[in-house]
Parts: C-alpha cells; structure tokens; sequence
C-alpha cells in the first residue's frame, strides 16, 4: 500500500512539475530571444562612442581657417563628425574626416562551412551514444538490484518514473545554458524512462490496470507537448510523438477496443493540428500519418467485421479530415506549402479512396459513388481554403487536380463498359473547353491525359461486340469519342494563343486519332454488313463477298480522303489536307496490290478507271483552291 501511494504521488508530482518547467524555459527563452534582438540592434543604431571621440580628437588640428577669416572657428569641424556618417560629410573637403566613415562600414565577414563536422560529431553523436551508454548503465544497474531482489515491481516502476521525471527536469538547466540539443536528449531519455516505467506496471507486472497505465502515459505525453512548446524545440515534441503512439501497443491486451484506440489516435492527431498553428514543425505530420495507419489497418486485419461498418468509415473520415487539414492550416499560418506536405496530400487523399473501396465495394457501390463525388467537392474547397499566389498556385493545382481526379473515378466506380469510355471522352472535351474559357493549361493537361485512356480502353481494353448494322453500342462509342477529340481540336485551333509547348503537337496527334478513330469505326460498320449479309444470304452479288466488302472498304476510304481534301482546302488547315493526301496514298496502295488481284477483265479495268478517275478530280479540285487562295492573297497585298 505504501508503494502505491508513493507511485501516485510521483506521478501527480510529475504532473504538477511538468508544466512549472516549461513556463520556466519558455520565460528563460523568451528573455534569450530579447537579449540577442538588443545585441543585434546595437551596432546598427549610432555609431559607437569610442571611434567617435577618437576621431574628434585630431580633427580641430587638422583644420586650416580660410585665408580671408581672421580668427578660425573652432566648432565648425566638430559638428560633421558627430553626426552619422554620409556622402556629404566626406565631400566637407576636410581630409581627416574621410576615417570617420569606418565604423559604419561592416567588417567582411569570415566565410563558414555549410556542414561543421566537428559540431556534429562532438555535439550530437557523442550526446547521443553517451545518453545511451548511461541508460545501458543503467538498465544493468536495475537488472543487477532485480536479480538481487533489492527492488521490487512496484519499486521498480517508482524508481523508473522518479529517473525519468528527473531527467527532464535535469534537462531545464541545459536549456538556460543555451545547451538546447543535448537538453532534448536527456528529455528524451527521460520520456522514455517513464514510458518504459508505466508498460511495465500495466503490463508486466500488471499491478497497473491498463486503464490506469495508459491514462498515466497520456499525462506523460501531454506534459512533453507542454515542454516543447514551452523550449519551441521540434526535438522534444518529435519524441512526445512518438512515445504517444507507442502508447497503445505498450498497453494493449489483444482485446478488441477499436473506440478507445480510434478516439485516441483522433485526440492525438487533434493536438498535432494545435501544434500546427503555433509552430512550423516538419517533422510531425508524416511519422503520424503512419502510425495512424499502422493501427488502423493492423486493426481492420484482426477485428473488422460488418456490424462496424459505419463506425469504421466514420472514424477513416476523422483521421482522413485530419490530416488533410494539417497542410492548409500550415500554409494558412506560415505561407509556405513544403515538399512533404505534397506528398502527404497525395498519399493522404490515395489511402482514404482505398478504404473506402475496401469498406463499401462491391455491396455498397451506390454509397462509394456518393462518397467519392463528396471527396472531389472536398478538395476544391480545400484548393479555395489556400491562399492565392496566382492562377496557378502549385497547392491549389495538387488539390484541384484530386478534385477532378475523384470526379473522373466516379465514373467507372458507377458505370461499367462502354458507358467509361463515353462519359470519360465528354468529360475530356468540357475540360478542354473549361480549360480554354478560363485560360487554365493545367485543365486541358488534364483533359488530354483523360483522351489518352479514352484511347487506350479503345485499343488495347476489353472490344465491343456488335450484331446490329450502324445501331450498335461500338458505332455509337466511336463517333462519341471521335466527335469529342474533333471538338477539342477544334477549339484549340480558335485559342492558338493559349498553347503552349508541347500542346501544339498533343492537339494535332489529337485530330489525327479522331480522323482514324472515325474510318475505323466506319470499317467495322462496312466488315459487319457484309458479315450480317453473307450468314443471312440475303445479298446476291455478282462476285465474291470477300471482294465486294475490300472494294467497298476502298471505296469508303477514297469518300473520306475527299472529304479531308475538301475540309482542309475550305478550312485553310493544312494538317486536314495532309492527312487526306496520306489516305489517297494508303488507298491507292490498296487497290492495286489487293483489290485488283482478285478482279480479271472488265472488274479490273472499271476499278482501275475509277480510281483514276477519282484522283484526277480531287487533283484539279485541290490545285484551283490552292490557285485561288494564292490570287486572293495576292490581291489583298
């Protein structure tokens, strides 16, 4: 019973003492910081007196009257030199004022090294192995007086907390030393004592209640916060970090107690956004982000069921809000958005989508889609919570980016097939023409990468079948994204001005692909006809099915060539003109090494005619539009 006692009174003692430190070493810091703005003031307020009154000394001597004053003044010369030293004072024409300038001129400055190796072995690793050596020495102490049964359980604990809690007082007279490092390190350790001292009462020998050890570490925790922000040392609140998170694994019992676990790990993360605000840590965010982690997936694995559902996905979107929060409200406060918190954004906003796939997919595919679509509206008012620095503001860029990222996963979350490839090549073009009105390049970027997949789910994912001549999904899928690549080539060629390298290629790789992507979905229209036509037997032909439909085929490219030349000639857009000369070209090929091989006699002259024909006719139509357009410029000259 007396040991207990002794053990709360060490503990409430600690508790008490604990916030005394750290307003002392906050006032002890503060009076430092006053301190060495006063020194850092004084040589650039007057000049010092010494060189002052040096200089004064030789001065009256120095000075000659003019020849036309009879008796000399004697006040005259004293006055420049008193007063700060400038241009005009060294233009008085009096020779020995010239070294009153000096003292305003700063000394050069000796130049130091960017890495001080002698500071950081002497100063940090000899701190740090010697810290280590005497907490080997003294866990062999303990080892050594526990074989021995000098000290019991109870003891042991109580000689753990009073070790612990004196070095971190011991730590405070360091700090008023200007000795900050080495006074984190026996913080640190002594943190460290007391965690190790609470585990072993709790769990170890379990004289403790788990209740109570882990109450007793949250005081311990709370306090080492209250430390650090009261010696503004990232060193100590990084290792209160870590010693709250070690916290639930020291007094865990392998029970199921997700509530406890969660709304600690929530209120931890709450004091990290209270820290956020008052100090410019980086240090802080990532390690928590992956502690909270370790602990919620290390739970999911081992008591996740059904029934905790919502109170899983409610508690994902705690941590998820909180650490979304962090970034913004550090670059509310401070100004800057730094490299890891980028990736925390990223990594943040990738990990919640996970969860939420693996909670609600597939049975809840309709929450998914919502909560997903709640995301997206998310991060755009967090892009609008940032502070402005422009139109393209990298935070705001990341963060709308996320927006328009969930808002495009919405779609194959919801739909399935063809509907991805429709919604997605609509959502390309409005971004291509949100992109334009707004002048935003990064949102035709994005609409550009979006046509990329568009394409490559055309190409290379899962074909659509069609049975139906022209009224099939597959036509229809084509000619909407065709239709939408024209579109947004189109209105790029109206915005010329805005393009910017290599986007000027991006769009005419774009209008190539909506041209092939238009002939190939005709094709397959034309190879499905004469399929539908040969099963049924409906169709009687002169010749062989196998030529009629290459024939067709030939003659419904020489169609689309055509039409390309005629575009590109009205248009005045040479890349139409271009890419209908190119399938001149490949239909010619064609025709003469496949189409007519299979025709004899009058097939072959009739088909050999017609081509030519068809050449000629697009030949002389292309050189007079050509021929008019030169005449009708060079009449405007």
């Amino acid at each position: 019973m007396g040991e207990e006692i002794v053990l709360l009174l060490m503990v409430v003692g600690f508790v008490l003492a604990a916030p005394i430190i750290a307003i002392m070493a906050m006032t002890r810091v503060r009076r430092l910081e006053r301190r060495v703005a006063q020194l850092e003031a004084r040589p650039a307020a007057v000049p010092p007196p010494i060189p002052v009154s040096a200089a004064v000394t030789p001065a009256a001597p120095m000075v000659t009257p003019p020849p036309a004053v009879a008796t000399p003044p004697v006040v005259e010369p004293v006055t420049p030199i008193v007063q700060p030293v400038t241009s005009s004072a060294t233009s008085s024409g009096a020779a020995p004022t010239a070294p009153v300038a000096m003292p305003a001129t700063p000394a050069p400055s000796v130049p130091q090294t960017s890495f001080d190796w002698e500071t950081v072995i002497a100063g940090r690793w000899l701190n740090r192995v010697g810290l280590l050596a005497v907490a080997v020495g003294v866990s062999y102490f303990l080892k050594y007086a526990i074989d021995n049964d000098w000290i019991g359980p109870r003891g042991q604990v109580a000689a753990g907390l009073l070790i612990g809690a004196g070095l971190v007082a011991w730590s405070a007279m360091f700090v008023k030393r200007g000795l900050g490092y080495f006074a984190d390190g026996l913080a640190g350790l002594g943190a460290a004592v007391m965690y190790l001292s609470l585990w072993a009462g709790a769990s170890y020998y379990r004289f403790m209640s788990p209740e109570a050890g882990f109450a007793a570490m949250i005081v311990v925790t709370a306090a080492m916060l209250t430390i650090a922000l009261g010696r503004n040392s990232q060193t100590v609140a990084v290792l209160a970090m870590i010693g709250g998170f070690a916290t639930p694994f020291l007094v865990s019992t392998g029970r199921d107690a997700q509530v406890v676990l969660f709304l600690y790990l929530a209120l931890h993360n709450t004091a990290l956004l209270a820290l956020a605000r008052a100090r410019d840590w980086r240090l802080l965010e990532l390690p928590a982000f992956v502690f909270t982690q370790i602990y919620f997936w290390g739970w999911y694995d081992q008591f996740y069921t059904d029934a905790a559902l919502i109170r899983t996905a409610l508690f994902a979107t705690l941590f998820f809000a909180q650490f979304s929060a962090l970034p913004v409200i550090r670059v509310r406060r401070f100004g800057v958005f730094h490299q890891e918190q980028y990736v925390l954004v990223l990594v943040n906003a990738a990990v919640f989508l996970l969860v939420l796939r693996t909670l609600l997919w597939p049975d809840q595919r309709w929450m998914l889609t919502l909560a997903t679509l709640a995301l997206s509206a998310f991060h755009v008012a967090l892009a609008r919570l940032v502070p402005a620095r422009g139109a393209e503001s990298p935070a705001r860029l990341l963060l709308a980016g996320l927006a328009l990222t969930f808002a495009t996963l919405v779609i194959p979350i919801r739909l399935n097939g063809h509907w991805i490839t429709l919604a997605w090549a609509v959502e390309a073009a409005i971004l291509v023409w949100s992109g334009f009105a707004n002048k935003l390049p990064f949102l035709r970027g994005a609409a550009y990468v979006i046509f990329f997949a568009v394409f490559v789910r055309l190409v290379a994912g899962q074909p659509l079948h069609a049975t139906t001549f022209l009224f099939n999904a597959r036509l229809a899928t084509a000619l909407v994204v065709a239709v939408s690549a024209g579109l947004a080539a189109w209105m790029a060629a109206r915005h010329g001005d805005q393009l910017r390298d290599p986007e000027p290629v991006v769009v005419a790789v774009l209008a190539v692909a909506a041209n092939v992507l238009m002939l190939w979905a005709a094709t397959l229209e034309t190879d499905l006809y004469f399929e539908i036509a040969s099963a049924d037997r409906a169709l009687l032909l002169p010749i062989d099915v196998y030529l009629a439909r290459s024939l067709t085929i030939s003659l419904l490219w020489t169609l689309y060539a055509t039409a390309l030349v005629i575009a590109g000639v009205r248009m005045k857009a040479v890349a139409l003109r271009w890419q209908g000369l190119a399938l001149f070209g490949i239909t010619t090929l064609k025709v003469f090494f496949a189409d007519l091989s299979y025709l004899s006699g009058f097939y072959r002259i009739a088909s050999s005619i017609a081509l030519g024909v068809v050449l000629l006719i697009v030949s002389f139509l292309y050189q007079r539009s050509l021929a008019l357009q030169r005449s009708t410029q060079e009449d405007a000259s």
